[in-house]
């Protein structure tokens, strides 16, 4: 072969439809903005519910550990009841105290605490059936 002579390039082959098509590409714009809308919305709830829920487990998990408390002053109720009164006085406390208990009130009587803040105390005002 000669040096200076051109090298024979064969010409392109025609392109297959079956091999050299390009991948089909889902068109996202079909879903239109209702329906992007319609997919924010419901993540958007799903995401909402699961953060409720697992606050709530923390909550539920803080509560057991650490129930709430509420202080009554049954000593000085009892001390200003006449004596006819402090069965009443008594069972009205009581049953103000096993109410709270049953929902997961842990209640305290105001003279075994050395101190708490104001809005622990429950008023006698707030003591159901209690006498006057």
């Amino acid at each position: 072969m000669n040096a200076d002579a051109p090298i024979p390039v064969a010409a392109p082959a025609a392109p297959r439809a079956d091999l050299d098509a390009p991948a089909h590409t889902p068109n996202v714009s079909c879903l239109g903005l209702g329906g992007v809308l319609l997919v924010v919305l419901v993540a958007t709830a799903v995401a909402g519910v699961g953060t409720a829920w697992w606050l709530q487990q923390r909550l539920d998990r803080a509560l057991a550990l650490r129930p709430p408390v509420m202080l009554l002053d049954l000593a000085t109720a009892a001390r200003a009841a006449s004596p006819t009164q402090l069965p009443a006085v008594l069972r009205a406390y009581t049953q103000t105290a096993d109410r709270l208990a049953a929902h997961g009130v842990l209640v305290l009587e105001r003279q075994a605490v050395l101190a708490a803040p104001p809005a622990l105390h429950i008023p006698a005002a707030e003591v159901p059936d209690a006498p006057n």
